[in-house]
């Protein structure tokens, strides 16, 4: 059953990679885009996105995770059977 971990604190980075599985997906929210280009390279596991109107309001260049606009989150969800938040 794959999950979606949606970070919002890049603090909470380490135990949301801990939890999470291969097949699982993580999504960046607001704050949570500036673990970005860390996550990008270190993780290869997981797919990875994030929002961006987020990453755009905080200067946040994306590379190497996927760029969603807000309706592709309704999408994320829809896919997985289950979220988790990390804030």
């Amino acid at each position: 059953m794959p999950v979606l971990h949606l970070l919002a604190d890049p603090a909470a980075t380490e135990s949301c990679l801990a939890a999470a599985a291969a097949g699982d997906s993580l999504l960046l929210l607001g704050d949570g885009v500036f673990a970005a280009t860390r996550l990008a390279s270190a993780t290869t596991h997981l797919r990875m996105g994030a929002l961006v109107e987020d990453a755009k309001q905080r200067g946040v260049a994306l590379h190497g995770v996927e760029v969603l606009a807000d309706a592709d989150f309704v999408d994320w969800v829809v896919a997985n059977d289950r979220s988790v938040t990390w804030t």
